[in-house]
């Protein structure tokens, strides 16, 4: 069983240090906090908040609901949301909502305070329809789809990908590759909107033979970036709509010898861990993640509190973040 001393060990603190921040102490630096929150999740060891209010009936249990492709961005949530039940004091439990039985199987514990919900179950009418069904109050993140009595947490997606193909052509790139991730999310649509927008409003021709879907995940963005240069005329730029699949095109183009950015642009979407530690290091939009599960958990306290109806959307800047992935446009 994971110990405190474990999760010291692998963030190179004392286990004072620890425990100030699993206790939400304020008096620690935000990087410090992080390196230990980054080690606990890494260790899968759980915060006992509740073992403080054993004696309470305030709800304590906060249900992440997580199944998505990405790593990254699957870490990023996870980390934003301990914080937040750090700084709030409660006990949080990540499970799959795609299991059968864990929504209501969780509902029926004591101290249950609500569930987060992330793309795509944040906008799956099913997992929707049977946290209602069990009363269980819910906060969703990425999407813009409006539940009744339900808050949402996010960011602009269309409007972030007009940013980022408006950036591309301004570096005179014309010919840009664009790779989708999965149908069922939302926020993959609404990136490949904003694509098309940006193309519409600079009288770029819409090219089908330079899109391409993947599944957010680097295998894919290795693979259909492969297709992608292995095209006659072929993209100067690509524009992945996540930050692995850019990763897997960084490595097609280092197996075809396509040096980036002199011969081909590469941009990402998210600014996950990977965008930082990848060479070159990527060009992407910055949403804040791991902000936003932790402002979910605020949001769900909020609603305990006031116990209200109403509906609150929650949405937070972009920003554009140029690394040296992206060059101007070189004719051949």
């Amino acid at each position: 069983m994971t110990t405190i001393i474990d999760v010291a060990k692998q963030a190179g603190v004392s286990f004072k240090t620890v425990s100030r921040v699993l206790n939400g102490e304020s008096n620690v630096r935000p990087e410090t906090k992080d390196k230990v929150l980054q080690a606990a999740q890494a260790l899968n060891y759980r915060v006992n908040s509740a073992a403080r209010r054993l004696r309470s009936k305030t709800p304590h249990l906060v249900a992440l609901f997580l199944n998505n492709p990405s790593r990254s961005y699957a870490q990023d949530v996870q980390i934003g949301a301990m914080a937040g039940c750090q700084d709030a004091g409660f006990t949080l439990v990540v499970e799959d909502p795609e299991k059968n039985g864990a929504i209501e199987r969780l509902a029926a514990q004591d101290g249950l305070l609500g569930a987060i919900l992330t793309p795509p179950q944040s906008d799956d009418p099913k997992i929707i329809a049977r946290l209602n069904a069990a009363r269980v109050p819910f906060v969703r993140i990425g999407t813009e789809r409006s539940v009744a009595g339900s808050n949402q947490v996010g960011i602009d997606d269309r409007a972030a990908a007009v940013d980022m193909t408006n950036y591309l052509i301004g570096l005179g790139h014309r010919r840009i590759g664009f790779i989708c991730g999965p149908q069922d999310h939302e926020a993959s649509l609404r990136r490949y909107k904003g694509y098309c927008d940006a193309l519409q409003a600079a009288g770029i021709a819409f090219d089908n033979d330079i899109i391409e879907r993947g599944d957010f995940t680097y295998a894919s963005g290795l693979t259909l970036s492969e297709r992608l240069l292995a095209l006659e005329n072929r993209p100067s730029a690509i524009f992945a709509s996540n930050d692995e699949m850019a990763a897997g095109c960084l490595a097609a183009a280092y197996r075809r010898n396509i040096r980036v950015p002199e011969k081909l642009s590469v941009t990402g979407f998210d600014d996950s861990p990977v965008a930082r530690v990848i060479y070159p290091a990527l060009t992407t939009l910055h949403q804040a993640t791991r902000d936003m599960s932790q402002k979910a958990i605020a949001l769900l306290d909020q609603k305990r509190r006031q116990d209200s109806d109403e509906e609150i959307v929650v949405k937070l800047p972009h920003e554009l973040v140029i690394r040296d992935s992206t060059g101007p446009f070189i004719p051949n």
